[in-house]
Order: C-alpha cells, then structure tokens, then sequence
C-alpha cells in the first residue's frame, strides 16, 4: 500500500466466499474462515499475541495447509509496517512466504486443479513482485508478477460474477494502466497482460465497498490509497480512512493514512492529536509522520516559520533512522523548507529544497506546486 501491502488479505477473503465446495478444505469451512477472519482482526489491530494463538488453532485442524506459514507472514508484516526488503524481519517473512508457495505447490503436484492451492502461491507471488518493485529489482519483480497473473486468470476461471469479485477486478483494472503511468519503466513489459480500465476499476473498487460481505475494509483500504496518492481526491479518501481507523484504532499505519488525509484537507482540528501521538511513536517511520506533520501544523495554523522549521528538519533526522520509507513524508518536509526559505527570500536553498522535492514525491501534487515554485522565484 506504500504499499499496496496487505494484498493476502485482500484477496484471501475475496476467494474464499467463491471457492466452497470445490475440493477445499479451508474455504468450505464455516468455522475455520471465522477463525481466520478473528485472526486478521488481531493482525490489523496489532494484537499479535492473540493472533499467534489463532494460527497455532488453525494449524492443529490444517498442518500442512499453507494457510499457516500465510497468516505467520502476514502478522510479521504488519509488525513493522510499511514493510520493507531491508526490515530486520523481512527474512522470516519472505521465509513464510516461500514455504507457502512450497505448501501450494505440494498440494498442486497432486491436484492440479485446487483452487486454495493456486491461490495462495498466487498470493505470495503478489507479496513477492511487490517488494522486489519497491526496492528496484524491476526485472525479479515482473517474473513474480507474471506468475501471479497466470494463477489469477486461473483462478478466476472458477468463479462466479459477484461483488466479492469485483474487488480483485476493480485492482486490475485501475493499476494495470495507472502504475505504468506512475513508473513507465514497466510499460514495455506489460503488453502480455490485458488492457484495464481505470474508471471502470474506481467503480467496480467502490462497488466491492458499499456491496461486499467480505472484502469491504481491504477495499476500503486500496481505495483510499488511490484517491490519496495517485488521483489527489483526499476528500473521496477520508470516508474509508476514518471507517479504518475507528474500526482499527491501534492500528499505527492507518492512523498515519488517516492522518494524511486530514492534513491534505486542512483538517488541523482533528489533525492535531494524531499528530501528537504519532511524535510520541517509538518507532521511526511514524515518529517521523508526526514531526513533519507537525511542522506543516506550525506553519500553517500558528504560522511560526522557525518552529516549522524546526520540527521540519527534526523529522527529516528522525528519518534517517528508517531511510528506505517515508518518501512522502521526506517530500512534505522538503516542500516546507522550501517555502519557509523562499519566505525567507532565500532563493537558492528554496531551489535545492523545491528539486529535492520532486526527487523524491511519490505523488502529483508536491511536484506540482514545487515546480510552480521553482517558475516563480527562476
């Protein structure tokens, strides 16, 4: 989500209101898909204790099922999310995933046609191609992709039309043709998958949120990444945000979303308190969230260059202990030094701030008022 990062939940629930009844042990059972959804509740909540007792209850009744080493690398990465390559658990997450895709296609050398088999090598992969692309390893990134489409054409081929399905249709369609936009390194590699749509993947997302019995709170969270990142709609993102965090309020990556949004809206009422216990954090990334966010409030409400300041470049030095995340939040501080040194009539440490902005903005706006900037003060 940065990360698009939550994708086996995502499609896990998707699935599995599809697959029953088709030779699936997991799927068809009421029971167990109650346990794994309480499971997943824990996970978001950040309640991994009690999560682990739920994947140990899992794994008494389904062993061998890779649903086990899925869910143990799910908790591990919401452990330290936005999850990356170079997280000190990564290895014992990606080991997890490995031994999935091993389970699966265990499973699969006996019955070619399992469904639960197929999709969760297919979830795995997904995992895989998205940290490979996240830490530039484009060309490992596309061969797990690749794999990831061909089990979901597959899979697909077995199931009905439906609201559920219209979550994993809604992904498709907007990302297959806005990532290339965003990245168009990738354009000359995705001819061999089929044309999306983007406003027919807003529709079919939104769709799978007001209409699914199961994929509504990962829809939710896609979504309101996409209007907050990619389409600059933070006024479209809120109503998922805030249903996220009020369902899930010890969930520290969807507080820092939520609080996203509210600081896109000017929203500093609200902001405020989330900002300060997001200082407060003991991890980086979102300590860091909180002191930028907290030079935006400073500048902006109490209009205190040099306390903005401050806070700026105080979140910036938290953040060289988490140097491989926070793009955004680097490029939100380096917009405001900007400012605070154009307002300052220092025109040429507002340039380097302004380029350094667009260096690293993983989305359209910073850019955007950082090059309107630049052609004002050249």
């Amino acid at each position: 989500m940065n990360n698009i990062n939550s994708f086996f939940i995502v499609v896990f629930f998707l699935f599995s209101s599809q697959l029953k009844s088709q030779n699936t042990p997991l799927f068809s059972d009421a029971s167990l898909l109650s346990m794994v959804d309480r499971g997943g509740d824990f996970i978001y909540n950040q309640e991994f204790e009690k999560a682990a007792l739920v994947i140990d209850s899992i794994e008494l009744q389904l062993p061998e099922h890779p649903i086990v080493p899925m869910m143990k690398a799910m908790s591990l990465a919401w452990r330290d999310q936005p999850i990356r390559t170079s997280s000190p658990i990564y290895p014992e997450h990606e080991k997890y995933l490995l031994e999935t895709i091993a389970k699966s296609e265990m499973i699969s050398s006996k019955d070619p046609n399992n469904l639960e088999a197929m999709f969760f090598e297919m979830s795995a992969h997904g995992l895989l191609a998205e940290y490979y692309a996240q830490e530039g390893s484009s060309f490992k990134a596309m061969s797990q992709a690749k794999q990831t489409y061909n089990l979901i054409k597959k899979t697909m081929e077995h199931t009905a039309q439906s609201s559920e399905l219209l979550f994993l249709s809604g992904l498709y369609n907007y990302f297959r043709e806005k990532y290339p936009e965003r990245h168009p390194f990738y354009k000359s590699f995705l001819w061999v998958f089929k044309s999306g749509d983007i406003e027919r993947g807003l529709v079919q997302l939104d769709s799978a949120v007001h209409h699914s019995k199961i994929v509504k709170i990962e829809a939710g969270l896609y979504l309101s990444y996409i209007w907050l990142r990619y389409e600059n709609r933070a006024d479209k993102a809120r109503y998922y945000l805030e249903r996220l965090h009020k369902k899930y309020p010890a969930n520290d990556y969807f507080k820092a979303k939520y609080l996203e949004c509210l600081i896109r809206q000017k929203d500093f009422e609200y902001a405020s308190p989330l900002i300060s216990e997001l200082q407060a954090h003991e991890k980086p990334y979102f300590k860091m969230c909180g002191e930028i966010f907290r030079g935006v409030y400073v500048e902006k409400v109490e209009k205190s260059l040099d306390a903005a300041e401050r806070f700026y470049k105080r979140g910036l030095e938290t953040g060289k202990l988490s140097p491989d995340r926070g793009e955004y939040y680097r490029s939100v501080a380096y917009l405001g030094l900007g400012r605070i040194a154009e307002a300052k009539n220092n025109l040429e440490l507002a340039e380097v701030y302004y380029e350094k902005t667009i260096d690293l903005d993983v989305t359209d706006w910073l850019t955007e008022e950082s090059e309107a900037r630049l052609d004002e003060i050249e």
